[in-house]
């Protein structure tokens, strides 16, 4: 990025060569400082002045500015000597000091001078110190706009000076010369948006990377018209979507020497960290194909292929592609050797930890089955076949055994496909009476249908209840997949997978035992074809037909509590456990390893308080947690003793417990 301002910036860590560079300019300073002071004020009127462009201080003083100063001249006088070079229209040329002579112009249009008497003090300096000097005083008086900088090393440019040469003069590195004047070359336009800062200097630098003003110019018209004040690396991307970088596979390809032989030039961005090198992508692209052209004519001449082709992209077996060629390359054969050598490669992979090994190994073996499918390519089917040659992103790619479709192979193929659909048994869909009435009629007589199904439905218990059964079975029973007509949208899901893999009893829990022998117990009952429809459950008993819903319905239920935000939710079994008056103890009891294995010992000891065993909690509580854990299972089950947050709560309990709510409520109201 170019400094804002006309010193250098001292870096962190001061190089040698930056000492050097601070040391010259220094010295380039005290000599300009020495000759200004060395040279003679002299007095000239103000016709004999002129503006010129060796001042480097392009951003005037604004009219309130120049008419302030003048009024300071009109009550003072002129305080500090101007800077001029005298220039070959014999007119002085102020380079340091425009805002002062413009207000002695205005003090010349107010009569109150004469425009002929000499009155204004300058210091004539030769025309080549002119500049330096100008950016020195500009510099001091008041810090530089970055794009008064670079027209000064242009201006510095152009009096012929070199970059190394304006560096030392000016006290910069060559390097941030060489960033000032690739600025100065932007198109005038939006330097003069620098300017006005109506663009950033950031913004500049990455317009630079476009070849021409109209390209700098376009690209930043675009952007401003979609994003008012666009990113850097979003400006980045729209100079550079023609370019490509040199460190691209493709260019690295082609190479350098070819690319400048054919008239490509590349354009360096001397703004990044790391210097960034971009190419015409379109030329480079247009050197990779030719270059492939070539690869393929010679692969083909060197392999005896009978045709070869490029193409960008590989070559497909669906789409237009498909439409036109076929791969044809005969399978790999391989020796007892090689298949010896890929078992063993085969086994080396298995054993190996790193990826990168892998693949080495996979490699091998691709090379293997390469070598023997070529074997089996033999000159006669090379010559009746062609290779395809294409670029695959980092490398070029070449498909051999590609076959041309002819007529007569669309013809023999065409033949094929309908001798093999001959022999495939068709499913046809009958034809439904309604399709023939609009949609939407049938959407609505449908609907006023279903109404008065579910009306009669309301009135026949026995049936509906036989219609939730059946269905709920097709969930729990029916293991195949095809299409049935299920009038009735009910459903459960089983979650004994989901819950076995939770509970500490897993597959061998009490409960699930149960379940699944009463599951065997009750398919075996099921008639043949069962799930075709479900009338035959008319003829069941209520008994029986309670019995099978009754188990379906229990599948659907779920328990599971989870914790959020530190809080766990309430189970929502209480109301079911108390309509079945539900004891726990039937089905499970803690033991040492998936319970009280679980808890620390003050949680095991309390365990014990709540079953009355204060005494043996003390000597518990001493034990370490294994034997703890182990007392307690032997202890605590002999007491009949489950956690209480897995019982539910009594009724009394539930009564006191919205009591003590209920009294709460009331003194906060209160």
């Amino acid at each position: 990025m170019v400094a804002t301002n006309t010193t250098a910036k001292k870096p962190a860590r001061t190089t040698r060569q930056t000492k050097s560079a601070e040391k010259i300019a220094q010295s380039t300073e005290q000599k300009l400082v020495q000759l200004l002071a060395d040279t003679p004020v002299q007095t000239f009127p103000y016709s004999r002045l002129s503006h010129t462009g060796l001042n480097t201080r392009i951003i005037p003083h604004t009219d309130q500015e120049v008419e302030e100063m003048a009024d300071s001249i009109q009550a003072m006088g002129i305080l500090q000597n101007l800077i001029g070079a005298e220039l070959p229209d014999g007119t002085i040329g102020i380079v340091g000091g425009e805002g002062r002579r413009r207000g002695t112009g205005i003090l010349v249009m107010r009569g109150v001078l004469d425009a002929d008497t000499p009155f204004v003090p300058v210091k004539v300096l030769p025309v080549e110190m002119a500049v330096a000097a100008s950016m020195i005083e500009n510099g001091r008086r008041k810090n530089m706009h970055p794009a008064e900088q670079i027209i000064g090393f242009r201006t510095l440019q152009q009096e012929g000076k070199t970059a190394s040469q304006i560096g030392a003069l000016m006290g910069y590195h060559p390097r941030h010369v060489q960033r000032c004047l690739k600025l100065a070359n932007l198109a005038p336009s939006l330097l003069d948006a620098l300017a006005r800062d109506a663009i950033s200097l950031e913004q500049c630098e990455v317009l630079t990377l476009a070849d021409t003003h109209e390209r700098q110019e376009q690209v930043w018209k675009e952007a401003v018209e979609q994003w008012r004040d666009p990113a850097v690396q979003t400006l980045r991307r729209m100079v550079t979507d023609d370019k490509m970088a040199i460190s691209h596979p493709m260019f690295e390809y082609v190479g350098e020497e070819a690319y400048t032989a054919a008239g490509g030039t590349l354009t360096a961005d001397l703004f990044s960290d790391k210097d960034s090198t971009f190419a015409d992508a379109a030329l480079v692209k247009s050197l990779l194909a030719g270059k492939l052209t070539v690869l393929a004519a010679r692969v083909k001449q060197e392999q005896g292929w009978g045709w070869a082709e490029f193409r960008m992209t590989e070559l497909r077996a669906s789409g237009e592609d498909g439409e036109q060629y076929r791969f044809a390359m005969p399978k790999a054969v391989l020796t007892e050797e090689e298949q010896k050598r890929v078992s063993e490669l085969e086994e080396q992979m298995e054993a190996t930890e790193s990826y990168d090994d892998e693949y080495a190994i996979q490699e091998q073996i691709d090379d293997i089955y390469c070598e023997a499918t070529y074997r089996e390519a033999t000159p006669e089917f090379r010559a009746a076949h062609g290779i395809w040659v294409s670029w695959d992103g980092d490398n070029f790619r070449v498909q051999p055994g590609i076959r041309r479709l002819t007529d007569e192979d669309r013809v023999a193929e065409e033949q094929a496909r309908e001798e093999r659909e001959s022999n495939v048994i068709r499913h046809t869909t009958p034809d439904i009476p309604a399709d023939a009435y609009p949609a939407t009629l049938v959407k609505a007589m449908s609907a006023e249908r279903t109404l008065a199904v579910q009306a009669e439905l309301a009135g026949r218990p026995d049936v509906s209840v036989a219609l939730l059964t059946w269905t709920l079975c097709l969930s729990m029973f029916d293991r195949s997949y095809g299409k049935r007509s299920e009038p009735l949208k009910a459903s459960v899901s089983s979650n004994q997978y989901h819950l076995a893999s939770l509970a500490p009893s897993g597959e061998e829990g009490k409960a699930l035992t149960a379940l699944k022998a009463q599951k065997e117990a009750l398919q075996a009952t099921l008639p043949e074809n069962w799930h075709l429809d479900f009338t035959w459950l008319l003829s069941w008993s209520a008994e029986q037909v309670n019995t099978l819903l009754g188990f379906c319905a229990a599948h659907g239920i779920n328990g599971i509590q989870e914790r959020m935000y530190n809080h766990t939710q309430k189970s929502e079994l209480d109301g079911l456990e108390a309509a079945l008056d539900f004891d726990l103890r039937k089905w499970w009891q803690p033991d040492a390893e998936s319970y009280f294995g679980k808890l620390t010992i003050a949680q095991i000891g309390k365990a014990y308080e709540e079953a009355g065993l204060s005494a043996r909690a003390g000597e518990i509580v001493k034990l370490k947690r294994r034997d703890a854990a182990k007392a307690a299972e032997q202890d605590l089950n002999a007491q009949g003793w489950l956690p209480d947050w897995m019982v539910r709560t009594s009724p009394t309990a539930e009564a006191e417990e919205a009591t003590e709510t209920d009294a709460h409520t009331t003194d906060h109201a209160a």
